[in-house]
C-alpha cells in the first residue's frame, strides 16, 4: 500500500511544503493560462476565416482557412480535457494535501470539492458546470459554426441556395 509521505513523514519540512504548494498553484494558473490561449487563437482564426471570405472571396482560400480552424478547435479541445484531467485534478490533490499538512484547510474553515475529471459529453450536459467545461462547450460552438460557415459559404458559391 502507497504511504502518503506528506502527513506520515515527519521529517517534511514546512517551507518546503510551502514552496510545493507555491509551485503547485503556479502549474495550475499556468496550466488554465494555456487552456484559455487555445481559445484566444480559435478565435483570432474565426476572425480570419471571415476576413478572409470577405477580403478575398476566394472558396480554396476560405476552406483551408476553416480547416485551419477545424483543427485548432480539435486540438483546444484535447487540450482542455488533457488540462483538466491530467493537471488540474492532480494538482489540486496534491494541494489539498499541502494545505491540510499547514493546516491552511483549518484557517480557512471551508473544504471545497476537488475537481472532477470530464468528458467530451459533459459539454452536453447543462447540468454540469465548471469553467474546464465552459471552454470546451466554446471550442464545441466554434467547432460548429466553423463547419455551418463553411458549408453555407460551398452552398452558396455553387448556387445551390
Amino acid at each position: 500500500m502507497e504511504k502518503d509521505l506528506i502527513t506520515e513523514n515527519s521529517e517534511a519540512d514546512k517551507e518546503s511544503i510551502r514552496l510545493a504548494l507555491d509551485k503547485a498553484w503556479q502549474d495550475h494558473h499556468h496550466t488554465r493560462d494555456q487552456t484559455w490561449k487555445t481559445l484566444q487563437a480559435e478565435i483570432v482564426l474565426v476572425a480570419g476565416l471571415i476576413g478572409v471570405d470577405f477580403k478575398i472571396e476566394s472558396l480554396i482560400a476560405s476552406i483551408i482557412v476553416g480547416i485551419l480552424v477545424v483543427l485548432s478547435t480539435i486540438f483546444g479541445i484535447q487540450i482542455t480535457i488533457r488540462h483538466r484531467n491530467k493537471v488540474e485534478v492532480t494538482k489540486f490533490d496534491l494541494i489539498s494535501k499541502f494545505e491540510h499538512y499547514l493546516k491552511i484547510d483549518k484557517i480557512i474553515g471551508e473544504k471545497f470539492p476537488l475537481p472532477k475529471e470530464i468528458s467530451f459529453w459533459d459539454a452536453f450536459n447543462f447540468k454540469k458546470s465548471n469553467t474546464s467545461i465552459f471552454i470546451l462547450r466554446v471550442h464545441i460552438a466554434i467547432l460548429l459554426f466553423t463547419v455551418t460557415y463553411i458549408v453555407f459559404r460551398c452552398l452558396v458559391s455553387f448556387k445551390l441556395i
